[in-house]
């Protein structure tokens, strides 16, 4: 059986903070039914972010954990002006935490929706479209909550686990020859009698201390 390896970019760039969320965001958006309003989906940890205004239905996307799987991948190759480039790749997982709120059901099925979708052929070939992979989704779970109002409010969370390749590159010097000259050590270094005599002498007397009585 052939082994498939995931496609990786030759030097594949960073994902910033800001494109996880708008891709999550957009799968939100078009899955997590029934459908929010775009002014109702909101980033986390973030300073100064205030819940929409008279309504408690909402999501909250939030970046939890990126963890590198497997060995770092390295692939040299050399320019023409002499210069070597080293370029270091590695696959990330990074984990989405999303935060449906609302007072009545809809919190949970929007959650499941999600969670179901993503478990899909749908949700790897949306996050394709992001430079992604999407692995799987979290079970979902009740995290209800009493509000301001001293009300119920309805809250239902998944995790959605993601994968992109994070990669470098970096000036490496090389060498495209070697010369080698092959030397008799003993014509071309010749030992010290005298050196050689001490050294000899040493060695017996530790012998003879180590093998005595």
């Amino acid at each position: 059986m052939a082994m498939i390896r995931p496609a990786r970019p030759k030097n594949p760039a960073q994902l910033d903070e800001i494109a996880i969320y708008d891709a999550c965001k957009a799968f939100v958006l078009a899955y997590a039914l029934p459908a929010l309003d775009e002014s109702c989906i909101i980033q986390g940890w973030q300073n100064r972010a205030a819940l929409p205004p008279g309504t408690n239905e909402y999501a909250v996307i939030s970046i939890l954990f990126d963890t590198q799987h497997g060995t770092t991948v390295e692939t040299f190759s050399a320019a023409e002006d002499g210069t070597g480039r080293l370029a270091i790749s590695g696959l990330v997982e990074v984990q989405v935490q999303v935060d449906f709120c609302a007072e009545t059901d809809v919190a949970r099925q929007r959650a499941q929706h999600l969670a179901t979708d993503i478990r899909s052929s749908v949700g790897p070939q949306f996050f394709a479209g992001y430079g992604m992979s999407a692995l799987y989704a979290d079970d979902v779970r009740d995290l209800s909550f009493t509000g301001d109002a001293n009300q119920l409010v309805r809250r239902y969370v998944t995790t959605l686990h993601l994968t992109y390749w994070s990669g470098n590159s970096v000036e490496l010097p090389y060498f495209t020859a070697v010369g080698v000259q092959v030397e008799n050590v003993d014509v071309h270094h010749p030992a010290n009698k005298q050196e050689a005599l001490n050294g000899n002498t040493r060695i017996a007397r530790y012998r003879g201390r180590q093998h005595g009585p």
